[in-house]
């Protein structure tokens, strides 16, 4: 098929035998034209695309004489308002590009039928002021490109057009065709994408057509005005899609989906430790805004505004370029004057540096100074990466930071910091993120291939007068009613200890280095307190969820309490605690399960059977014992890394009815 855009009409090629040959040989003549031509062509047929630039070609009505093509209906109506004017002298006024890929790769904002009024697209806003040029990817501002840039019109201000085609690219399934029979049909795909940027009223904004963000430079991405924005306007018991980003070492992501909405709590959302990324809903019916879009018609009364905020917008904005130049200040209102709704603040209160911003590089040198020890200021220790929360215990940790070999049982600071502190300044961070670490079970079997170094480090910086923290590789800055709501948790967990108390880590038989390991500890609780605690170190419960297992609890006490016990010192640092308490809530949320719990019953019962027959349903409580070598655990002294792990499986375990408790161990 072929469309016309001239008179928005679709032309369907005659499928026979007799015209392959002739189909072959337009599709050869429209990529030697791709990079002359003004008017585009849509061919279904071969999964080609034309631009043909004022050649002489066959004009589509002599093509539909010939019978080589059928007319069909319309697909727009002829001389629909366009959303910008060139302002180039040679081109029509309303000449816009109709940018065209294959059928099963059109972006939703392509498939969607065109309004008289509106049509969702997707908005960004970007950050600073002055020339629009600055905001274009570096990429298309290259004069070895095939992207082109023209100044426009978009109502009465001055925008900035960015259109073009993506490199030829081999379809994904001509590979298959040729494994089936033998043919390597060697077809190409090519994308069409448009990016229109316009600043209003100080605020830089641009509207993206197909994959047009790639025509937008990153760095200057306003990644919280998504966000923003959808805490302002939306209800929240209408929220149908929600990604968030776990806060913690325990590092994940998740998206839930309720396609005729539901509150915002009820999707499980922990306020104090989850970044939200993505947030579908509808805005409030009483929204005191005038975008196009909600004005009354007389079809639709009372018409609902549909979100989809992530970094930018994806909503119905005006076609015509004064109507969208008004959505644009109505946006800019909201933003300035409209208050966030209390229920979605804490929405606000993390947010992730993303990938490309110029910020990471001067963070990540930082942590590379701090473990050099060259920056007095920050704090910076070991954590785990997300992949060894789930399932047994690292006993072996193996792994090359700048030629220096790792193999350890007990992975410190010093493992990865001492490489460094002989490199060059200027060296350090190449190190750090080419140097890997791989954690290995008792039966030596790892769990990756290669994690980086970075990965295994958790740092906090400040920069910019902002609180980044950096977990699992990933980048966060914080805001002050996090780090508020954070430390009045922390407080409040410490001010529960459990109704019994642990006897000395000393008084544990030491090995014949001299050192009490947990293991030993824990047998030795068991052994003086018969009948009261079970030991049950290094005992896995497994799942269909956890086909490895899980550690239930390291001792099991008295109400059924799930014991957590943990040795730290400032040279472990943060990651033992994070694990162990990322562990205590993998358990106890496993456990709402009854057939779950009813396998840890059985477990108890290898070692105690009259005690398993008194088990409850559920857990009693959940318990976090440690012992600290160098200094009293206290609240204040709980490492910054380990206070979110904590505050997460407080807040979460609370929500399931089960109390939380820290015993400090002399």
């Amino acid at each position: 098929m072929l469309y016309d855009h001239r008179t928005g009409t679709l032309l369907k090629l005659a499928s026979t035998t007799t015209h392959q040959g002739k189909i072959r040989h337009l599709t050869h003549r429209v990529r030697s034209l791709a990079s002359e031509g003004r008017r585009v062509f849509r061919a279904h047929h071969q999964h080609t695309i034309a631009d043909w630039r004022g050649l002489p070609v066959p004009r589509c009505d002599e093509l539909v004489a010939q019978g080589n093509l059928q007319e069909e209906q319309p697909l727009l109506p002829p001389g629909s308002g366009a959303l910008f004017t060139r302002t180039a002298h040679d081109t029509e006024p309303n000449d816009t590009e109709h940018h065209c890929v294959e059928p099963e790769h059109l972006a939703e904002e392509e498939l969607a039928a065109p309004s008289a009024e509106t049509r969702k697209v997707s908005l960004y806003q970007l950050t600073g002021s002055g020339d629009l040029r600055e905001c274009v990817a570096l990429k298309a501002l290259e004069e070895d490109n095939e992207f082109e840039i023209d100044e426009v019109r978009v109502g009465d201000q001055t925008g900035l057009l960015v259109h073009g085609w993506s490199e030829p690219e081999e379809v994904g399934w001509n590979s298959m065709v040729r494994t089936l029979t033998g043919v390597d049909l060697r077809y190409e795909r090519t994308v069409a994408s448009a990016a229109v940027f316009v600043e209003v009223d100080e605020v830089i904004y641009v509207v993206t057509f197909n994959q047009g963000w790639r025509l937008v430079r990153d760095s200057r991405v306003n990644r919280s005005f998504g966000i923003d924005f959808a805490v302002r306007v939306v209800d929240d018991d209408e929220i149908q899609q929600i990604t968030r980003w776990a806060l913690s070492s325990k590092s994940r992501i998740d998206r839930n989906a309720v396609p005729s909405g539901q509150g915002l709590w009820s999707f499980g959302l922990r306020e104090h430790a989850e970044l939200v990324r993505e947030l579908v809903a509808k805005a409030r019916a009483d929204l005191p805004v005038s975008l196009t879009h909600m004005r009354p018609k007389a079809h639709r009364r009372n018409p609902r505004l549909r979100l989809e905020c992530r970094d930018g917008l994806k909503l119905p904005l005006s076609v015509e370029g004064s109507g969208l130049i008004s959505d644009l200040r109505e946006i800019n209102k909201v933003l300035a004057e409209c208050p966030v709704v209390e229920a979605l603040a804490p929405l606000q209160w993390v947010k992730r540096v993303p990938a490309g911003d110029e910020r990471r590089e001067r963070l990540e040198l930082a942590v590379a100074e701090l473990l050099a020890g060259e920056v007095p200021s920050g704090e910076v220790g070991i954590s785990y990466p997300a992949k060894y929360f789930d399932g047994p215990d690292v006993h072996r940790y193996r792994g090359t930071i700048n030629g220096t070999k790792i193999d350890t049982d007990d992975l410190t600071l010093d493992h990865i910091a001492l490489p460094l502190r002989s490199t060059p300044a200027e060296s350090r961070l190449h190190c750090l993120r080419t140097g890997y670490i791989d954690g290995y079970d008792e039966h030596g079997k790892k769990s990756s291939d290669g994690m980086a170094a970075l990965q295994w480090i958790a740092a906090e910086v400040d920069l910019e007068k902002g609180r980044h923290i950096l977990l699992d590789g990933e980048w966060f800055v914080l805001g002050e009613q996090y780090v508020a709501h954070v430390d009045s948790v922390v407080r409040k967990a410490f001010a529960s200890p459990p109704p019994w108390k642990l006897p000395a880590w000393n008084l544990a038989p030491p090995n014949d280095e001299g050192k009490i390991h947990e293991g030993a500890y824990n047998a030795y609780v068991a052994e003086k307190n018969s009948g009261r605690f079970i030991c049950l170190d290094k005992k896995l419960v497994t799942t269909r969820a956890h086909p490895r297992g899980f550690e239930a609890c390291d001792l099991l006490g008295p109400g059924d309490a799930l014991v957590h016990v943990k040795k730290t010192s400032s040279n472990t640092g943060s990651s033992p605690l994070s694990h162990l308490f990322a562990q205590g809530l993998v358990a106890a949320e496993s456990f709402t399960d009854a057939a779950t719990w009813e396998k840890f019953r059985q477990l108890v019962a290898l070692q105690d059977k009259k005690r398993a027959r008194k088990m409850g349903r559920r857990p009693g409580s959940v318990v976090f014992a440690i012992h600290r070598s160098d200094k009293t655990l206290t609240a204040e002294t709980l490492f910054t890394f380990a206070r979110s792990t904590l505050v997460s499986a407080w807040n979460t375990l609370s929500t399931y009815g089960i109390p939380v408790h820290i015993a400090v161990i002399d």
